[in-house]
C-alpha cells in the first residue's frame, strides 16, 4: 500500500513521466540486500523493531531521481546506531573531500568506507553512481566505487547519487 502511495505521489508532480525503477521496500535483513525484490518466501511484515528501507525514483522531463531512505519506527539497537554513525561518517567524508578536477571516482571510494573498515565492516556495492535523464538511473560515465568500471574523471556539474549499504 505504501509503495503505491509513493508512486501516486510522484505521478501527480509536474513534469512526471514514469518511475525510474521499481520501488524497493524492505525491512530487517532484507534492507541490506541490494535491489531486493520480495518473494513469498522472503517477504517480511514491517516491524517496530527493525530498520525499514525505501528506495524509489522517477523520471521527469528535466531529470531522473533516485532516493533511498532508511527509517526505524521504534528504538534502534546500539549496533544499528553504531552502523548508522559509520555510514554517516562516510557520507560526510565524501561530501567534505577536496580533490582536484579530474579525480576518478574509485579514488574517493575509500573515504566513504574508512569508518566502516575501522570496525571490520564493509558493503559489496558501489558507493555512488551518475544520475541522468531518460537513460538509466545508474547512468555513467561517472561514479564512486571500489570497482574501476566507473573510471571517468569527476568534473564540476556531474551528478552522483550516493548509497552506502551496511550492517
Amino acid at each position: 500500500m505504501f509503495v503505491h502511495e509513493i508512486s501516486l505521489s510522484c505521478s501527480q508532480q509536474e513534469s512526471f513521466v514514469d518511475l525510474s525503477f521499481a520501488t524497493i521496500s524492505s525491512t530487517g535483513p532484507n534492507g541490506a540486500i541490494i535491489h531486493y525484490k520480495p518473494t513469498p518466501e522472503t517477504n517480511r511484515t514491517l516491524s517496530m523493531n527493525e530498520i525499514y528501507l525505501l528506495d524509489s525514483g522517477a523520471q521527469y522531463k528535466d531529470g531522473t531521481t533516485d532516493v533511498t531512505r532508511t527509517m526505524h519506527f521504534g528504538t534502534p539497537s546500539a549496533y544499528e546506531k553504531e552502523c548508522f554513525t559509520y555510514v554517516l561518517k562516510g557520507h560526510i567524508a565524501v561530501s567534505a573531500a577536496i580533490f582536484p578536477n579530474g579525480t576518478k571516482g574509485h579514488l574517493l571510494d575509500s573515504f566513504a568506507r574508512a569508518a566502516l573498515w575501522d570496525q571490520g565492516l564493509d558493503y559489496l556495492h558501489g558507493t555512488g553512481h551518475g544520475v541522468g535523464a531518460f537513460l538509466n538511473v545508474h547512468e555513467g560515465p561517472c561514479g564512486i566505487s571500489y570497482k574501476t568500471f566507473a573510471d571517468e574523471p569527476l568534473e564540476a556539474g556531474m551528478i552522483v547519487s550516493d548509497g552506502i549499504y551496511s550492517c
